[in-house]
C-alpha cells in the first residue's frame, strides 16, 4: 500500500507541474521580436505616410475608366468646366474643404458626397439658372483628390495613410508596411463614416482576386485589422521560404488555401511533400502531405509547416536552427543537427527520428541519409517528464515526497 501511495504521489507532482507551466512561443520557431514578414525601413518614423507608388512597383495607371455613376466628389477633386456662349470660358476648379466649387461670376454650390454625374447635373442646372440661361455647359474630372486614412490594430506601422479616392486596401497595407504576423487578414474591418461596419477577407483578394476583399475608401473611414490569439488559431511556417513565421489560421483552413496566401518561396522550395508536425493528444504527430491531399488537408491550431529544400535535408525538433539545408554526401544525422545549431536543453541528440522521403522511418542514427530526408530531434526523457525544473526544484519534490511519506509511516 505504501509503494503505491508513493507512486501516485510521485505522478501527481509530476502533472501538477506540466500542468502549472505557463505557455510560451515555441522557441523552435522563433521568438516574436525576430519574426517578420519582410525587411521593413525605420528610417521614416512619422504618422502621416503616402503610398510610394515606385516602391510599390506597380504601373501609376488606373485600373480602368472612371465611372461617373459610381465616382464620389470630395475635398480637393479637381473639376474642368467648359462655358460655350457669345464668350467661352474654361474654369480648372477645386472642391474646397467644405465640399463646395466657387464658379467666378455664378456663385457657390456643394457637391461633397455627389457621384461625378450627380455632380455635373447639379453644377449645369445652377450654371443656366442662375448666370448663363443660353450657355452649353460641359464638366469634366481632371485631378483625383488625395486624404488620409486612419489605420489601426495588427499592421507593422499602425497611423495615418495618405491615399488617393481609387487606392485600394492592398496598397494602404503596403504603406503601413505590411500586415503583423498575428494578423487576421480574413477578418479586416471598415468603420465608415456614417458609423456603417463592412467585414472584409482580404485573404479572398489574395487567393481569388476578389475586388470585395479589396475594397476603396473614402474620408472618414476607419480600417481595423484585429489581432488573432497565438494560443487559439495559430500556425507557423518555417523552412525554405522567405518569410517564415506565424500565422493567423482561418476556421477549416486547408493546406492549399494556406499556401495560396502571399508565401515567399523560392527557388529550391520543395511542395512534392510538405511536412506538418501536430500536437495532438499530448504526443506529437508528423505527416507528410502530398500535393494530392493539400485541399484536403485541413489546418489546426498548433500546426508547424515546414517546406522542405528540393533534394536537400531538413532538420526538424528541439535544435537551435530548424529547416531546410543542403545535401553533403557522407554527412551524418549529427553532422545536420551541428549545421541547425545542436540540439536546445529540451532536445536529446540521443532521441532521433529519420524520415526518408520513400516514406519509411527510422532511429538509427547511422542511417545512410538520401536526400529529401527528415531529421526530427525529440524532447529529451528528464524534459518529457519534468518539463522546465530545475534541478533544485526536482530535488525539493523529491523531498517533500520523501517527508510526506515518513508523516503517513507514523
Amino acid at each position: 500500500m505504501t509503494k503505491v501511495y508513493l507512486k501516485l504521489l510521485l505522478a501527481s507532482t509530476i502533472v501538477g507541474n506540466a500542468r502549472a507551466q505557463v505557455p510560451q512561443v515555441d522557441m523552435r520557431i522563433g521568438s516574436m521580436t525576430n519574426i517578420h514578414r519582410k525587411d521593413l525601413s525605420n528610417n521614416d518614423k512619422s504618422d502621416l505616410k503616402a503610398i510610394d507608388l515606385e516602391s510599390y512597383n506597380i504601373v501609376t495607371s488606373l485600373e480602368g475608366a472612371i465611372s461617373p455613376d459610381e465616382y464620389i466628389l470630395g475635398p480637393g477633386d479637381e473639376l474642368g468646366i467648359s462655358i460655350i456662349m457669345g464668350e467661352n470660358l474654361t474654369l480648372p476648379i477645386k472642391v474646397t474643404p467644405t465640399g463646395d466649387i466657387f464658379i467666378p461670376s455664378v456663385g457657390l454650390i456643394n457637391v461633397s458626397g455627389l457621384t461625378l454625374n450627380a455632380s455635373r447635373k447639379k453644377v449645369k442646372a445652377f450654371i443656366i439658372g442662375n448666370a448663363f440661361p443660353n450657355a452649353k455647359v460641359d464638366i469634366a474630372l481632371l485631378n483625383i483628390r488625395k486624404f488620409q486614412i486612419q489605420v489601426v490594430g495588427a499592421v507593422q506601422s499602425p497611423g495615418f495613410v495618405e491615399i488617393s479616392a481609387l487606392d485600394r486596401l492592398d496598397k494602404i497595407i503596403f504603406a503601413s508596411e505590411g500586415f503583423h504576423p498575428l494578423a487576421k487578414e480574413f477578418d479586416v474591418t471598415i468603420i465608415r463614416k456614417n458609423g456603417k461596419k463592412d467585414k472584409v477577407n482580404f485573404l479572398n483578394f489574395l487567393r481569388e482576386g476578389d475586388l470585395r476583399g479589396n475594397p476603396t475608401f473614402l474620408e472618414g473611414d476607419i480600417i481595423k485589422v484585429p489581432f488573432g490569439d497565438l494560443s487559439l488559431n495559430s500556425v507557423s511556417l518555417r523552412g525554405h521560404v522567405d518569410n517564415a513565421g506565424y500565422d493567423i489560421i482561418e476556421k477549416n483552413e486547408t493546406l492549399l488555401k494556406f499556401l495560396n496566401r502571399s508565401i515567399n518561396l523560392v527557388d529550391e522550395s520543395n511542395l512534392k511533400n510538405i511536412i506538418v508536425t501536430r500536437m495532438k493528444d499530448g504526443i506529437e504527430k508528423i505527416y507528410i502531405v502530398n500535393p494530392k491531399e493539400f485541399s484536403n488537408f485541413v489546418l489546426f491550431n498548433g500546426d508547424i509547416i515546414d517546406i522542405a529544400r528540393n533534394d536537400g535535408i531538413m532538420v526538424n525538433g528541439f535544435v537551435q536552427k530548424p529547416g531546410a539545408y543542403a545535401y553533403v554526401p557522407g554527412y551524418s544525422a549529427y553532422n545536420y543537427i551541428s549545421m541547425a545549431g545542436g540540439n536546445t536543453k529540451d532536445g536529446s541528440t540521443n532521441k532521433i527520428k529519420i524520415l526518408h522521403s520513400n516514406g519509411t522511418s527510422s532511429r538509427n542514427s547511422n542511417t545512410v541519409l538520401k536526400r529529401g530526408d527528415v531529421i526530427i530531434v525529440e524532447r529529451s526523457t528528464i524534459n518529457t517528464l519534468a518539463g522546465n525544473m530545475s534541478i533544485l526544484q526536482i530535488v525539493a519534490s523529491l523531498l517533500t515526497i520523501y517527508m510526506t511519506y515518513l508523516s503517513s509511516s507514523n
